[in-house]
């Protein structure tokens, strides 16, 4: 999916509970990889019931105005 398909259809989901775990965050300076577990319990646009179980990593910088942005991810569905 591009962009706009993954922002349609986060919008049109309705999460129940999203939960993080495993978090681990390695920093090198300016830089940070976030590598964690991320389950949710939600419902899609039509209301069927759906379950995520994903392994994921984001990379982070530190912008020049000091805030944070993720300028990668990716993740991995678990069974």
């Amino acid at each position: 999916m591009n962009k706009s398909q993954v922002l349609d259809d986060a919008k049109k989901s309705k999460y129940q509970t999203i939960e993080l775990s495993d978090l681990k965050i390695i920093s090198f300076g300016d830089t940070a990889i976030v590598v964690g577990t991320f389950d949710a319990k939600h419902s899609d646009k039509d209301g069927k019931p759906l379950q995520d179980h994903e392994r994921y990593v984001d990379t982070w910088r530190k912008m020049p105005d000091g805030k944070w942005q993720c300028i990668a991810e990716g993740n991995t569905i678990l069974r």
